[in-house]
């Protein structure tokens, strides 16, 4: 794939960063609403935010050091929708009918999603900050659609299925 330089590379981590918050906001909304599992989802939501946080220390980094450059993988069209998506998943996770194991499968897609478009690939630079949080935020994305297809699993073997 052939990658250009981001025309407003700010905008393009700002809109990152709102990515990552919406879903720690997802994240949310699912431990309030399911009691049992609040601490489970809180501790994702704690590290969405955490990588919210990091993408902005990311955007200041870069106003610094002008060895990082932005590459425009996927369009700020294309992580608005995605925010916009997340923000109506909130909304659907309100319904009655809404229930632990939609939560599950909807934020296993969503991580898997960031995996499968390498979301955080969006900068390159050699400097052993931006490596090394960009490492981060992968790992910790790989960490969590693990942590939720296991814990998924675990409550399907406790005797809960698909609605």
């Amino acid at each position: 794939m052939d990658c250009k330089i981001a025309k407003n590379p700010d905008v393009l981590l700002a809109a990152l960063q709102e990515h990552e918050r919406v879903i720690g906001q997802l994240y949310q909304a699912y431990s309030q609403r399911f009691a049992d599992y609040a601490d489970f989802w809180e501790k994702l939501a704690h590290e969405e935010n955490k990588h919210a946080g990091c993408l902005g220390t990311l955007r200041n980094q870069m106003q610094e050091n002008p060895d990082i450059v932005i590459v425009e993988r996927f369009s700020i069209d294309a992580i608005d929708f995605s925010i916009r998506y997340v923000k109506e998943l909130i909304e659907r996770s309100k319904q009655p009918e809404f229930n632990l194991t939609n939560a599950f499968s909807l934020a296993m897609k969503l991580e898997e999603a960031l995996l499968e478009k390498n979301f955080f690939e969006v900068l390159s630079g050699d400097t052993p900050d931006t490596k090394e949080t960009l490492e981060l935020l992968a790992r910790e994305t790989q960490g969590h659609y693990q942590l939720l297809s296991s814990t998924l699993r675990a409550y399907r073997a406790s005797g809960h299925e698909y609605i």
